[in-house]
């Protein structure tokens, strides 16, 4: 089971609102980034960029460099991406972890993108790509390593940099599913390569929902019933290959949203087919204390570490 079974719509909405307001609250208390650090050097900080032409605040984003200069080839550079059961949340509530990378000699992107059940898959996935096109068309102003991209995202924005990173090198007809692009966008060739993906507590598999479960259906537009290509589409598990790029999955045991064994799955799936992944469990941690723990962000940063390299 994915997701509790009785959860409708609105009660995702309101959990998705509790966990906003947690995550809030804690925030203050709970920084993966140093806070000696933040007070004693400014980060260059760009905010509310726009990287994609869409209504409201869903296609802005937030840029942090480091306070170091660039390497020749440029910083390596994070993708990140929130959660929020892709219905509620925005860049603000994951910007501690941009700030923790950028400490750590990364350049980050932190997005927002659009929301459930107003706009409904593939459109976060397409905001995602379209995060990623922006980079490359803004490498040289902001000194972005193309070379050296990786993703990292929490819940449903983990959800949303597996399936992004699983598809890349899948056949057109396979990323259409996933896509409103047309398959002659030029985009498609502007979408630099993702060298590493790190997610937290995770979705990866809607192939195991019952039937007439409609608990998705705000995000994926009814049951799997109903929509079965949606919900193989949207799992990251259905794509991953051989020539997908590292994965670090970093989940909480005890997670009672989205169980722990949803990333096994996915875990042994790509060990299947030799692809590189790993998958860090936090004893009796659960969802969103995964997302505030300490361990959480120190994973992330040696994964980042070893994948991307960047210059101290």
């Amino acid at each position: 089971m994915l997701f509790p079974q009785k959860l409708d719509r609105e009660q995702f909405a309101c959990l998705g609102r509790a966990l906003l307001l947690a995550f809030a609250v804690w925030a203050g208390a709970v920084n993966p980034a140093s806070a000696s650090a933040e007070s004693v050097t400014p980060l260059p900080c760009f905010p509310n960029q726009r990287y994609n032409d869409v209504e409201g605040k869903a296609g802005l984003c937030d840029v942090l460099l480091p306070t170091v200069d660039p390497s020749p080839s440029g910083y390596p550079t994070v993708l990140v991406i929130h959660g929020g059961a892709w219905m509620s949340g925005s860049k603000w509530t994951i910007e501690r972890y941009s700030r923790y990378l950028a400490r750590e000699g990364y350049a980050t992107v932190t997005i927002n993108y659009r929301l459930a059940p107003s706009h409904t898959f593939p459109k976060q996935v397409d905001d995602v790509r379209q995060s990623l096109v922006w980079i490359s068309e803004h490498a040289d102003k902001f000194h972005f390593d193309l070379e050296r991209i990786g993703l990292f995202g929490y819940s449903a924005g983990g959800h949303l940099s597996l399936l992004v990173s699983a598809l890349q090198d899948e056949p057109i007809e396979t990323q259409r599913t996933a896509s409103q692009w047309h398959s002659d966008d030029a985009r498609w060739s502007k979408l630099p390569k993702i060298r590493a993906t790190c997610a937290g507590g995770p979705p990866c598999n809607f192939q195991t929902l019952p039937l007439d479960n409609t608990s998705l259906a705000f995000f994926l537009g009814s049951s799997r019933r109903k929509k079965p290509a949606t919900y193989q589409a949207a799992s990251p598990i259905a794509h991953v290959s051989a020539g997908d790029p590292p994965v670090q999955i970093i989940h909480g045991e005890s997670d009672a949203l989205v169980p722990i064994k949803t990333s096994v799955a996915f875990l042994e799936a790509m060990q299947s087919t030799g692809a590189t992944c790993e998958l860090a469990k936090l004893p009796g941690q659960g969802h969103m204390l995964t997302f505030l723990h300490p361990k959480t962000s120190e994973l992330m940063r040696e994964f980042f570490a070893v994948k991307l390299r960047p210059e101290k």
